[in-house]
């Protein structure tokens, strides 16, 4: 079992003390480990929730480090790593819950690295949650988050959200601080493992998903994803399926007819997504019309 540990937690205007809290009690029931919790505050502009992260610093082996300007979620991380004092590095994200009462214990005994544990969405109020379109785009997606079919794709069914990795692997192969807004960091640091013969490996060691944003804040989040998926198209080629059905759109001939409709239909499109009764299908046409229109 591995004895000395970083847990490292991004944040921007998350509420991460429950978070740190519950791996501060895990991490210390497990004999002879050494550990510490670093919260790296990208500039959140939330002066509420920033003041009470800073409060954590109350709990044993934590840190506060707080930039003054937003540098974005691969320089957060990378700056974090770089902070740490131990070997092995925990990267858990500030809106994920620890819901498993082995979720530390499992990551250090197992005997691979980098590793990525996975997430599940995890909430009691389902039913209010129907009309959530994070929510149900989530749960259509469960089966395949899933550590067997993360595996069939190693690199590139990965998220910053909960790994393990040495330190030194890390800050050999840091992620790229291009990537400054949401969307694709995760798949560019996956594929640049790849290219130097790394394998992400996967295990069911999940942590859970309970925070959804409205309909309009994660289509807003969608776009911005999409935009950062544009501007990196060349560098992702062969990793993204809307880059390649949006290829295939575009070889058929259609991609003005699409960009055509999408401008006539963006609008009414976008507000039935943010409506109280969102359609995934529907979701799916907006993001690949929205890549056409831009690209």
């Amino acid at each position: 079992m591995r004895t000395q540990l970083s847990i490292l937690m991004p944040t921007f205007n998350d509420d991460c003390c429950d978070a740190v809290m519950e791996l501060a009690r895990q991490a210390l029931e497990i004999e002879g480990l050494q550990f510490e919790i670093l919260i790296g505050d990208d500039a959140s502009d939330n002066a509420e929730i920033a003041a009470r992260n800073s409060q954590c610093t109350a709990i044993r082996s934590c840190r506060y480090i707080r930039v003054d300007e937003n540098v974005g979620r691969a320089a957060i991380r990378n700056r974090l790593a770089r902070e740490a004092r131990f070997e092995w590095l925990l990267f858990v994200d500030s809106g994920m819950g620890i819901s498993r009462e082995d979720f530390v214990k499992t990551y250090l005994t197992t005997g691979q690295t980098p590793v990525y544990g996975g997430y599940a969405v995890s909430s009691d109020k389902h039913k209010s949650l129907q009309s959530n379109l994070r929510y149900c785009y989530e749960m259509a997606a469960a089966e395949a988050h899933s550590a067997e079919n993360r595996a069939k794709h190693p690199n590139q069914d990965f998220h910053t959200s909960n790994f393990l990795v040495e330190k030194s692997l890390f800050l050999q192969h840091p992620l790229d601080e291009r990537f400054r807004h949401y969307g694709y960091e995760d798949v560019f640091w996956g594929e640049q493992l790849s290219e130097a013969g790394i394998t992400i490996h996967h295990i069911d060691n999940p942590v859970a998903f309970d925070r959804f944003e409205t309909n309009a804040q994660f289509v807003a989040k969608t776009e911005q994803g999409i935009r950062t998926l544009c501007t990196f198209r060349d560098e992702l080629s062969g990793y993204s399926r809307l880059l390649k059905t949006a290829r295939l759109v575009r070889s058929l001939g259609l991609g003005k007819p699409c960009r055509m409709l999408f401008a006539k239909k963006q609008k009414k499109w976008r507000e039935k997504l943010c409506a109280n009764s969102p359609s995934l299908r529907l979701f799916s046409a907006y993001k690949l019309f929205y890549l056409l229109s831009i690209s």
